[in-house]
């Protein structure tokens, strides 16, 4: 039993932070399960915003479309786990607000302040127990950027982390119609039809 409980708060966590979001994914017991995320910023120029998001924001380019014509309309880039589509005046509205988490929100906004970000908003530790900082894009497109709070650890008693986890279950439970995530010292209480007393 102790084994099982161990493994379902690993289950747990790993759900709650998003680890192996694009991995691990069996397509063909959930063909219509959706396995990624890529929000599209609609931006005015797409050559203009790549250089904006890798030489000020830290962003990595992935591709950019068309790759044979030098007027590109459509790009994609990255930082770590996260992507991100440019798409020149379609597919959307401006401005859009995209949260990301980071390890460390002071020392992204150093980085972000010494490469000339537009900062909206300085990084303050939030009531709900986050660290975070607004920075504006070319297009007005807001990054909102979250992580622990200053004084180390997810602050307020764990209320901002509480409620990431509580959000990420309430995915599983969309997902998995009928489960119940109630407290229980086994994993059975995470099946689709849990037993009686779950």
């Amino acid at each position: 039993m102790r084994g099982r409980s161990m493994a379902a708060a690993v289950v747990v966590a790993g759900i709650a932070v998003g680890v192996g979001a694009h991995e691990d994914h069996d397509e063909a017991s959930e063909p219509t399960a959706f396995t990624a995320m890529t929000p599209i910023l609609n931006v005015a120029s797409v050559e203009a915003s790549l250089e904006h998001y890798t030489s000020v924001l830290g962003f990595n380019k992935d591709w950019d479309w068309p790759a044979e014509e030098e007027d590109k309309t459509f790009a994609s880039i990255s930082n770590g786990e996260v992507h991100v589509f440019l798409a020149e005046n379609s597919q959307g509205a401006r401005p859009m607000w995209i949260y990301y988490n980071v390890g460390d929100v002071d020392k992204l906004h150093e980085e972000y302040a010494a490469a000339g970000a537009v900062i909206n908003q300085e990084p303050v530790d939030e009531p709900w127990g986050a660290r975070e900082m607004l920075v504006e894009d070319l297009d007005g497109h807001v990054l909102r950027i979250g992580g622990p709070p200053s004084g180390g650890g997810w602050g307020g008693g764990g209320r901002w982390l509480r409620s990431t986890i509580q959000s990420s279950l309430q995915g599983v439970r969309t997902r998995m119609p009928g489960a119940s995530l109630r407290r229980s010292n086994s994993s059975r209480c995470l099946a689709p039809r849990p037993p009686l007393g779950c």
